[in-house]
């Protein structure tokens, strides 16, 4: 297994693009830690990741509450004494034409797809520079991360391009400061998840939520010494702009 005895956290894991990469970074290997806000998820997931012989614990919560962040942190620390790995997939996506759209929707979108990633950033390195300086973080970001489209998407899209700033800038301030931090972003096309698709119909054009996390995993274990910074990826027949 490829990730046998890390210890990785997976925001955004109670569906989704978070569930298939909390499920697969269980089954190489990984104690996986669960956050998202909604309990009854979580326990789908870990239920699911137990029942195939993985490991994992489920921390509910917001974490566009600062309380909780720390709180959070303060749990892995406690428990497990380090942090590996570090997934941001939490996210939401609010639409609407930019003259209806309200602005709190378009705050509490920037909050939770850039802030919120941000504050775990923060204290997942804080946690790595203090035991070894050694770690990989990845951020879910978005085709649109790279490039907008027209239409009711505009507070989608600058949450995703904020990623991509914040994503770049920590990257590049870790790279060659001695520390073994890997920071990097995968950056799907349209997904096929409950976000996307509330109401399950059948999208076999779109990429499945498994397929992000075999990008994932492929960008975690890249051979020491190597960050694979930026993975962009959209289904064959997807118009991916």
């Amino acid at each position: 297994m490829q990730l046998d005895g890390k210890i990785a956290l997976v925001t955004g894991a109670g569906r989704g693009i978070g569930r298939a990469v909390a499920e697969l970074l269980a089954r190489e290997g990984a104690t996986v830690i669960l956050v998202a806000r909604t309990e009854a998820e979580l326990a789908a997931t870990v239920a699911a990741i137990r029942d195939a012989g993985g490991q994992a614990r489920a921390i509910p919560g917001d974490l566009t509450q600062d309380a909780f962040v720390e709180h959070l942190f303060a749990a892995i620390r406690q428990e497990f004494g380090r942090l590996d790995i570090l997934v941001n997939s939490a996210g939401m996506a609010p639409f609407g034409p930019v003259e209806e759209l309200p602005v709190q929707k378009f705050r509490e979108c920037l909050e939770l797809n850039v802030v919120a990633v941000f504050a775990c950033m923060q204290q997942a390195i804080r946690l790595m520079k203090e035991t070894g300086g050694r770690g990989k973080i990845l951020n879910i970001g978005s085709v649109r991360s790279h490039w907008s489209e027209g239409g009711d998407g505009g507070a989608y899209n600058a949450s995703k391009y904020g990623l991509r700033g914040l994503t770049e800038s920590v990257a590049r301030q870790l790279h060659g400061s001695g520390l073994e931090i890997a920071v990097g972003m995968v950056c799907p096309g349209v997904v096929d998840t409950p976000l996307t698709n509330p109401g399950r119909e059948p999208r076999p054009e779109w990429l499945r939520p498994e397929m992000v996390a075999e990008a994932v995993l492929h960008a975690l274990t890249a051979p020491p010494g190597v960050n694979v910074y930026d993975t962009t990826l959209f289904a064959m027949f997807q118009k991916p702009w």
